[in-house]
């Protein structure tokens, strides 16, 4: 290993050392995530990230999918973007990219995708930014009035900074939990979106979905602009009650913007749009699902309204978003036999990932493999997907509920148990016929670990 690496691979363990809530369930949330702490910590480094011109995007279901949308289309229209996702797959570099519409010959760290370059923060950004950081975070790690800096905390801070010295012409944020106390919520957006709002992390956020959309609706400010998905009435007026006490302009899909003709292709969705005076027909995106056009719809008219206030000056290339290719995202990793990964983790996932088997795969059998955190509504996740077998496995994380107790809690007597997706993997090929099709679903860990082990098969 030479010295940069073996420098960076200091820098990933540091970073690690803080507090990860990704990694634990027993937690308390209103005293653990404090926003006042993070503006603190930002206020000492002396970031001016008031400066950055940023979309914020908040919600249950879709919202990954959302925030990449947008910073596609935008950089698709020439802009150099920022953005901010979580959780990541396999190098917690995928989290903090710059997005740009380039042509140039491809490095390890770009991921093209048609016309636009991905690149991942390098490694040695990471290195100076924390290097430089460090007495700092020290000074910061387990203030007595502000409890402990987490990693998320520090991650976001890391973005931030980057995306400054970078120069972005726009940055994109996706929230991790919730929104009102989430570490990204430090900015004023330009523009904020609130994706489809579902049961999650009721412990958290709260068992009612007024109460989740209490949190989620946090990340709207004052004369601020609102992009939401349509939502269930208790929903809705959270929202709206939140934008009036704003003064915040709110904009619903299927009220103020739509989507009609939709066709749904395997390899890809068409649709029409359309908001006031701007009508594009035979949009396509490459992410499979109804959900991903609603998806699209909310970052489509984001951009918009980014057009209508001024703070576009170039025209909108609405085409970008057929640009858009995200992991996970009921993805067809193998066709022989057939594997999809679906990060669907919540109630209001699995009804996706439902609507989408039927869509895509009607007939199948399916061979599911399973895991999720302990704090997940396991029960009402089974029973939505028809299985004809289920094979319980863990991933490698302390929120993994164990996979026998999950066979003995719900009654499951004809479930298969193993310890990690490599065998869980290796049972499903055994069941697999040609009527069949294995579906790995439960968690984002369990899809990155999935990813691995068939990389590795």
């Amino acid at each position: 290993m030479n010295s940069r690496m073996e420098k960076y691979q200091q820098i990933k363990a540091y970073l690690e050392s803080f507090i990860n809530y990704e990694n634990n369930v027993a937690f308390s949330y209103g005293e653990s995530f404090k926003l006042e702490r993070v503006k603190c910590f930002l206020r000492d480094l002396g970031l001016s990230y008031q400066d950055l011109k940023v979309i914020h995007v908040a919600g249950t279901k879709g919202k990954g999918s959302a925030a990449t949308m947008c910073a596609d289309l935008l950089a698709g229209s020439g802009y150099k973007i920022g953005l901010y996702t979580s959780p990541h797959f396999f190098d917690f570099r995928e989290r903090i990219v710059l997005k740009t519409k380039d042509e140039r010959r491809k490095t390890r760290d770009d991921r093209e995708s048609g016309k636009i370059k991905t690149t991942l923060i390098a490694r040695k950004a990471v290195v100076e930014i924390v290097e430089n950081m460090r007495s700092y975070l020290e000074k910061w790690r387990d203030r007595k009035k502000f409890g402990c800096l987490t990693f998320f905390e520090v991650y976001t801070a890391v973005a931030l900074k980057y995306f400054i010295d970078k120069k972005v012409d726009f940055t994109v944020l996706e929230t991790g939990m919730g929104g009102r106390l989430d570490a990204t919520n430090v900015v004023n957006p330009l523009v904020s979106i609130i994706t489809r709002i579902g049961y999650d992390h009721t412990d958290k956020l709260g068992t009612k979905l007024a109460d989740i959309a209490y949190e989620k609706a946090g990340i709207i400010k004052e004369n601020s602009l609102v992009v939401c998905a349509d939502q269930k009435r208790s929903v809705y007026n959270v929202i709206k009650k939140k934008c009036k006490e704003m003064n915040s302009k709110l904009f619903v899909l299927e009220k103020d913007f739509n989507a009609s003709s939709v066709k749904l292709k395997n390899s890809y969705t068409k649709f029409d749009f359309k908001f006031n005076e701007v009508s594009r027909k035979n949009i396509k995106v490459r992410l499979k699902g109804r959900c991903q056009v609603d998806n699209a719809c909310l970052s489509m008219a984001a951009v918009k309204l980014l057009k209508d206030s001024g703070d576009l000056k170039r025209e909108i290339n609405f085409s970008g978003i057929n640009l858009t290719s995200i992991e996970g995202r009921f993805e067809v990793v193998k066709r022989n036999p057939i594997i999809v990964i679906d990060i669907a983790h919540n109630q209001s996932s699995f009804d996706v990932l439902k609507d989408n088997l039927k869509e895509y795969f009607p007939n199948k059998e399916i061979v599911l493999i399973f895991a999720a955190a302990q704090d997940k509504n396991i029960g009402k996740m089974l029973k939505i997907i028809k299985y004809k077998h289920l094979i319980l496995t863990r991933f490698n994380n302390s929120r993994s509920a164990v996979p026998e107790d999950i066979k003995k809690k719900f009654r499951l007597k004809e479930a298969h148990i193993t310890r990690d997706v490599s065998n869980a993997l290796k049972i499903a090929k055994r069941l697999y016929n040609k009527d069949s099709l294995i579906l790995i679903a439960g968690s984002f860990f369990l899809g990155a670990e999935a990813k691995k082990a068939l990389n590795r098969l």
